[in-house]
């Protein structure tokens, strides 16, 4: 896939819910060749954008940020307690390296330490207050010389590629729909289209929504797009709540209350053109993606969820298939391509 080292640098680049101003920075510089403009917000959002002559306005969404922890007490025993930043699953830290990422004087650096494993945690449920974040310390006095209270902690791990071009990470979700969104955009630029695309990085998804909110405000746009992930089933004990979602098998187009039915009928039509297989998740209420917030601003804003299959969401070695990355990206290239100026997604004007 090209420009797979721009995806990578992201994955490398921590960005808790709240901690993603440095992914920005970097996200900013990558696509510095390609936009025409670049909105920034003091809450850390950022779009990128091309052809802003356009009265077609299609938003983009793809948050950067990922659960984690962060240090809410330092004991005097030197070891450290912690609160959730979004969806964490607690038992997933007990017992594994992390890393606590400071920030001082503009420097980051990051600190080694891990969750341990205490005796009662296998006769009960690991609640996030049962973790113990061990620096190797031991005094209140030696920890503060190393962290502080509001210190972000993830795990420590890197990406990896597996048989059949499978790509594990920590934060695929959602790194994977910011990719998906600039290079989307990218190949709109290539392929000539005059058509206006701001590719939002969102931030806070995993929390308050904060991003897509400020960028559909900043923006104001035509119609939206949200590219997030969705559970894989293909591995038996998730079928029954999600339906039968498959990695390998392409793009997850949403049906639901929320989706703009004329936006869906267009990336059907543009899948078929593609040769492109799709499968169909839905949604009949909230999506629990940016796509909710897009939708609910601006008086409603004419919205759409695209989702790629992921097996061990929210956990440190999620899974997707590169080859549904790169159909969405062409589907979502092929979809605003086909767009023109006036081009109308209100359903009583078809």
């Amino acid at each position: 896939m090209e420009n797979i080292d721009f995806l990578y640098k992201m994955l490398k680049t921590p960005s808790p819910s709240g901690y993603e101003l440095e992914i920005q920075k970097l996200i900013i510089e990558e696509m510095k060749p390609y936009v025409d403009k670049v909105y920034t917000h003091q809450n850390y959002n950022v779009v990128n954008a091309i052809n802003l002559d356009s009265k077609m306005k299609v938003l983009l969404a793809g948050h950067v940020d990922e659960i984690g922890l962060v240090i809410n007490e330092i004991k005097d025993n030197g070891t450290c307690r912690v609160t959730r930043t979004g969806g964490i699953r607690p038992y997933m830290y007990a017992g594994q390296h992390v890393e606590v990422i400071v920030k001082r004087e503009g420097k980051i650096t990051k600190v080694p330490g891990i969750f341990g494993y205490l005796p009662n945690m296998g006769k009960n449920e690991i609640k996030v207050s049962d973790l113990v974040l061990d620096l190797g310390t031991s005094s209140r006095e030696e920890t503060e010389k190393l962290v502080a209270i509001g210190d972000p902690v993830i795990h420590m791990n890197d990406y990896v590629m597996l048989a059949g071009n499978r790509l594990s990470a920590r934060a695929l979700d959602d790194r994977l729909g910011a990719f998906i969104c600039f290079e989307a955009m990218k190949q709109v630029k290539a392929r000539g289209s005059k058509i206006g695309v701001y590719a939002s990085s969102t931030v806070g998804e995993e929390t308050l929504g904060r991003g897509a909110k400020a960028a559909a405000y900043q923006i104001k746009p035509t119609c939206s797009v949200t590219i997030d992930v969705a559970y894989a089933t293909d591995l038996p004990y998730r079928e029954e709540l999600h339906g039968e979602l498959s990695l390998g098998k392409g793009p997850i187009l949403t049906i639901g209350s929320a989706m703009n039915s004329v936006i869906h009928e267009r990336m059907i039509k543009a899948a078929k053109k593609l040769n492109i297989n799709v499968q169909y998740e839905v949604s009949p209420e909230r999506t629990f993606t940016d796509t909710d917030d897009i939708y609910h601003s601006e008086g409603g804003i004419p919205s759409y969820l695209i989702s790629i299959p992921l097996r061990y969401m929210h956990s440190s070695v999620e899974l997707c298939d590169l080859k549904d990355v790169e159909e969405i990206i062409n589907l979502l290239a092929e979809f605003i391509c086909e767009l023109e100026e006036d081009t109308s997604f209100d359903p009583f004007k078809e």
